[in-house]
Order: structure tokens, then C-alpha cells, then sequence
């Protein structure tokens, strides 16, 4: 019994590290090549310009951050945050159970634990 033991764990032994021996030997990422650098500058050179992107307004006003619609804007659009209230409570001075004072403190939390978000066209805008 103690052979067989012995056998089969020189075999592990003599597999593995044949195996991690051939994948030592072998390069999985090339040397020659452009690095980095290189890759990035060709690609902004490559690049068309960047049109401007304002546009004028009829009266002549090129800001249109407001105006556009973003992501962010979307979702606040879509899915409102239903109301959350913020509660202030004031602790009072108290002692600990060994003795020592703790001074009087306020704090803040929401009514509810985590905020809920309404379905498109539950709340009116």
C-alpha cells in the first residue's frame, strides 16, 4: 500500500512540474511590436477633427448645457426619487452604564432605510 502511495505521488510530482516547465518556456506575449506610446500616437494622428459641437441659437446664445438631455438627466426624468424626509433627532445628555457623561448631540437620519424610485408615469412631473 505505502509503494502505490509513493508512486502516485512521484507521478504528480514529475507531471506537474513538466508541465509547469513547458509553460515556462513559452513566450504568450511577443517582445516586437509597437508599445504603447507608439499605438497612441498613431491613433490621435489617425483621428478626423472634432467638429465643434455648439451650435448657435437664434439669439445667439451657444450655451446649451441645460437644454440637452444627458443620462443623468434621463433617469431623474424617468424614475423620480420618491420623497425621503430628513428627521433630526436631538440626544439628550445621558450617562453611560459605567458612569461617564455623554454631552447632548443632534443627529439626522431618513425616514425610510433606502431611497425608492417611482415607475415611469406613477408620479406627475
Amino acid at each position: 500500500m505505502q509503494t502505490h502511495y509513493h508512486h502516485y505521488r512521484l507521478a504528480i510530482v514529475l507531471t506537474s512540474s513538466l508541465l509547469f516547465a513547458g509553460c515556462s518556456s513559452q513566450q504568450l506575449i511577443p517582445d516586437n511590436g509597437p508599445d504603447i506610446l507608439d499605438v497612441y500616437e498613431r491613433h490621435m494622428t489617425n483621428m478626423a477633427p472634432v467638429p465643434n459641437m455648439l451650435r448657435e441659437v437664434q439669439d445667439e446664445r451657444r450655451d446649451l448645457a441645460g437644454y440637452t438631455r444627458t443620462a443623468g438627466t434621463e433617469l431623474k426624468a424617468l424614475f423620480p426619487r420618491l420623497p425621503n424626509p430628513e428627521l433630526v433627532m436631538y440626544v439628550f445628555p445621558h450617562f453611560t452604564a459605567k458612569g461617564r457623561p455623554i454631552p447632548g448631540y443632534s443627529t439626522s437620519f431618513t425616514q425610510f432605510e433606502a431611497d425608492q424610485y417611482a415607475m415611469p408615469g406613477e408620479v406627475a412631473p
